[in-house]
């Protein structure tokens, strides 16, 4: 799980007016061989459109299908709208990149993440698998004791990799085993939050975005996947064209966004026929606005 590089992003989400703090990327490869980075990390993301305060809140790691949560105690820091926070976690064997400041370092930290006598304290940073784990945020810095932690207190669940049977949102974890120079990277930016893993995320090279990253707004939009009979295809993409298809096939505007949120295809047209030839190969995100009504779409161009 590794680098990514996050810009302004512009995803159509849900029309709440509340802080919404996600997952938005998890690497475990730091410091092994052919890393990227020589740390671990997890990035926040608030996606929302009021602040979070932090405290009392835990980030907590677990093996892919392990009972035995590691935490890492959150300090009282408010997370504003669009902005990102950086959790530095356990260093590799083999030095490379530093990451950027990290907004919070999980290895000096010395964070009560038990509730046993005396405390046990993490001094090292969490270690965490650099192809399959899963990853928690929880308003509390109470270990859980469970696979498939559920409860008012689990504000967002992450299970990376493939091999996660329990402990992801959705149908299933993100779906890519990640490597030592990718991280599982929430789509839009991390602006994408269907409550599905293995749709949500992309594995990419990492990027980590602290607190510095400049703001990434989401917008939000009433009128989300609300397009009657809307299809496009064929998905993959094989031969440079895709087609949009609607009840009303009325003019459109279509824009296609990298997993890296930016805008790389902005047109309106009353043609079913969307030329993406000169995109390279790899996973996009399709906004469709028609009659006054949106809709997104994944798309995969091969």
């Amino acid at each position: 799980m590794k680098k990514f590089y996050f810009l302004f992003a512009i995803v159509l989400i849900s029309t709440f007016s509340q802080a919404q703090v996600v997952i938005s990327q998890i690497y475990g490869g730091g410091g092994n061989t052919g890393a990227t980075y020589t740390n671990d990390f997890i990035e926040l993301f608030n996606r929302g459109t009021v602040a979070q305060n932090l405290s009392g809140w835990s980030v907590q790691y677990a093996s892919a299908n392990g009972t035995t949560w590691a935490v890492t105690q959150l300090p009282n820091f408010n997370l504003q709208p669009g902005k990102y926070y950086l959790i530095q976690q356990a260093a590799g064997s083999t030095p490379v990149l530093a990451l950027p400041t990290p907004d919070l370092d999980g290895i000096t930290c010395n964070c009560t993440y038990n509730t046993q006598t005396p405390p046990v304290l993490s001094t090292t940073g969490i270690a965490m698998s650099g192809s399959n784990g899963k990853v928690i945020l929880v308003n509390s810095v109470t270990p859980e004791s469970t696979a498939n932690p559920t409860g008012a207190q689990i504000i967002d669940k992450v299970a990376f990799g493939t091999t996660s049977t329990s402990g992801f949102e959705g149908t299933g974890p993100t779906g890519t085993a990640l490597t030592n120079s990718t991280s599982a990277i929430r789509n839009n930016a991390g602006c994408t939050d269907t409550d599905n893993n293995s749709t949500d995320f992309t594995a990419a090279a990492p990027v980590p975005k602290n607190s510095a990253t400049a703001i990434n707004t989401c917008i939000l939009a009433t009128n989300q996947n609300s397009i009657s009979g809307l299809s496009v295809y064929p998905n993959p993409v094989k031969n440079g064209v895709f087609f949009i298809n609607t009840d009303a096939n009325a003019e459109r505007t279509v824009t296609v966004f990298d997993v890296l949120g930016k805008q790389v295809l902005n047109l309106t047209t009353s043609n079913n026929a969307i030329n993406v030839n000169n995109l390279n190969s790899g996973v996009y995100m399709v906004k469709i606005t028609e009659e006054g009504k949106t809709a997104t779409r994944k798309l995969v161009i091969e």
